[in-house]
């Protein structure tokens, strides 16, 4: 290459300049090239590049003189080519005054990349590691979108500020960091025309975050941005994620890699490889990329990367990440999958087997286990019934992603749980009626779990009676065939609390004692007639048939309080038997019933529970 090169002072201008350089390059050069220095006997080091309107680019280091500033420059071609303009930050290569032997050669590359100091960056990135993810999404937008806010560094000393543009230029792809423009002091960074633009800050234009042109980083200054988010912003975590492990020559690698520009998958894959941890969310970048490009990665990469997605431990799974890692363990030949199962089986195995772990967790692993063929058949009971008892005992805080991810994946898991689900619901309706309504867990029209069924139903509305017809249809098996169904229906239509008088006589009426005393719904009754107002005339009724029906299945206690509330004479000075028939009608818009009466159930509704029941056994 042939770089020519420019001498600039505050007074003359122009002081020496390589022969064959046209003055119109040199009219455009001459605003870039002033500096003015601040307040004081400060002299910061302004290193620049900046875009000229050919393509060309100017790299430029300007600082203060005794007799007003020098700035030395050399002029790139459009085409990248050779180290990272931001690498002659302290180069010795930079001249501070105008050389005394005439007009400079053209160089054959850019000055010789001044010192870097590890350990400094390393500290630079751990001080402000929380705004690095935000930075590289405003890099990228920047570079690509016309008209995204330019960059404002706030830093004391320009020495940062080229941290800041090393940082950027290192994650962009090469080209495009070759083409960042940049400037690492001014004393006007509202009208700087670089992409990235350093200051003091005495002279920072805008609060820490900046407004709709400018984007601020004051990392000493206000609390740190939130993270960024959608797919780009994902490369840009991940980003932020190597360089606060430390370990940026991925970047380097990467670009070898196929893939989009600002794809996380590839970078993530490396990452994870090489032990830096991640979020689910580039994990799942990480597997789809490399399910789809296996002989991507050498082999050593390949099998480390399968083993992390696969490897117990680590924040949740999602449920894109758990897909993702299956169709990458079915990429795999054959070989790979052996290894891997043989390597982490007993891993596995002992985190699906641990008491204590979550039972998210162990959803978790359990589609990425199966899909490398690990034996967990064995354990997929324990595991189901931890589940479900922990999506009964906290529905939101257990139906999360990898959850629903376990269940979508895995029918075996699925059958199992709802299984133990429909088993734990005849014990707790009211918890499994709370699972259906805090979670999206929906139940298949093939799934026959009577009790789950009404659960996800729910309480319908209107007359008790009807609705527990209705929950009883949604069951879809009989109670004389299953009688635990009617204490679940009736648990979840009163919630715990008895029927009324009236509502209990058309219960035993249309579906005959014995069912009762299989379904343990005695004492509910019992309570009906024994909690009822005083006064009520159907409970003297109630407690006679319950009396007769019920026998010593009740507690010694209600009995008594049944006897009690059976030797109750009625106002009218009788006490007709029950006649299921015979049920007396007393609905909502009955004009002769009194105002706080009970509601009655008409022959209608008795008819319609004597179909859904059939002819109640004798007794």
């Amino acid at each position: 290459m042939s770089l020519p090169q420019f001498h600039y002072e505050g007074g003359p201008g122009f002081a020496a300049v390589t022969p064959g350089v046209p003055e119109a390059l040199l009219r455009e050069a001459e605003p870039l090239l002033a500096y003015d220095p601040p307040p004081g006997p400060d002299r910061p080091e302004a290193l620049s590049l900046s875009l000229l309107p050919d393509g060309s680019r100017l790299l430029a280091r300007a600082g203060r003189t005794a007799t007003g500033f020098h700035a030395h420059a050399v002029l790139l071609p459009a085409e990248a080519a050779g180290a990272l303009p931001v690498t002659a930050w302290g180069s010795a290569g930079w001249r501070e005054r105008t050389p005394a032997d005439g007009p400079p050669p053209a160089l054959e590359r850019i000055p010789p990349p001044g010192p870097y100091d590890r350990a400094a960056m390393a500290e630079f990135v751990a001080a402000r590691g929380a705004w690095l993810a935000a930075f590289f999404d405003d890099v990228r937008r920047v570079v690509e979108e016309p008209g995204a806010p330019r960059v404002v560094l706030v830093e004391a000393d320009p020495a940062d500020v080229a941290r800041w543009v090393m940082l950027a230029c290192g994650v962009l792809p090469h080209a495009r960091g070759h083409r960042l423009s940049f400037t690492t002091y001014t004393r006007r960074p509202l009208s700087a025309p670089q992409q990235l633009v350093g200051v003091l800050p005495q002279d920072a234009p805008l609060p820490a975050g900046g407004g709709r042109r400018h984007r601020v980083y004051e990392a000493g200054r206000g609390a740190a941005p939130e993270a960024p988010t959608g797919p780009a912003a994902l490369w840009a975590r991940t980003a932020a994620a190597l360089w606060r492990a430390g370990r940026p020559e991925l970047f380097a690698e990467v670009r070898r890699l196929p893939g989009e520009p600002y794809g996380a998958g590839p970078l993530a894959a490396l990452a994870l490889a090489a032990g830096v941890p991640l979020g689910s969310a580039a994990r799942a970048a990480a597997a789809d990329w490399a399910a789809g490009r296996p002989d991507a990665l050498d082999d050593v990469r390949l099998h480390a990367l399968a083993g992390v997605l696969v490897r117990p431990g680590g924040e949740p799974r999602g449920a894109a990440e758990a897909a993702a890692s299956q169709r990458l363990l079915a990429a795999l030949d054959a070989g790979t999958r052996d290894a891997l199962a043989a390597e982490l089986e007993p891993e596995l195995r002992a985190a699906l087997a641990d008491p204590d772990a979550e039972p998210a967790a162990q959803a978790g692993l359990l589609p990425a286990a199966t899909a490398l063929g690990a034996d967990t058949a064995g354990l997929l009971p324990q595991a189901a019934g931890k589940l479900a008892r922990g999506l009964l005992a906290d529905p939101e805080g257990t139906y999360g992603e990898e959850i629903r991810a376990a269940l979508a994946q895995l029918p075996a898991l699925r059958a199992l749980v709802l299984d133990r689900l429909d088993a734990l619901a005849a014990g707790d309706p009211a918890a499994g009626a709370r699972l259906f309504a805090r979670t999206g867990l929906r139940l298949g029209a093939a799934e026959a779990l009577p009790h789950l069924r009404m659960c996800a139903l729910g309480r319908p509305g209107g007359d008790a009676v009807v609705a527990l017809d209705t929950l009883l249809r949604e069951a879809g098996v009989s109670p004389y065939a299953e009688p635990l169904v009617l204490r679940t229906g009736m648990r979840l239509v009163w919630d715990g609390a008895p029927p009324t008088p009236v509502e209990a006589l058309l219960l035993l009426a249309t579906t005959g004692a014995p069912v009762h005393g299989r379904a343990g719904t005695w004492p509910l009754l019992a309570r009906a007639a024994a909690e009822a107002a005083p006064g009520d005339r159907d409970a003297p009724r109630l407690a006679a048939e319950l009396l007769r029906h019920a026998g010593e299945d009740l507690p010694p206690d209600l009995r008594t309080r049944l006897r009690t509330r059976a030797d109750t004479p009625l106002a009218d000075g009788g006490q007709p038997p029950v006649d299921p028939g015979a049920v007396p009608e007393r609905l909502s818009g009955d004009p002769g019933a009194e105002p706080d009466a009970p509601r009655r159930p008409g022959p209608g509704i008795v008819a319609r529970l004597r179909k859904r029941f059939g002819a109640p056994p004798a007794g």
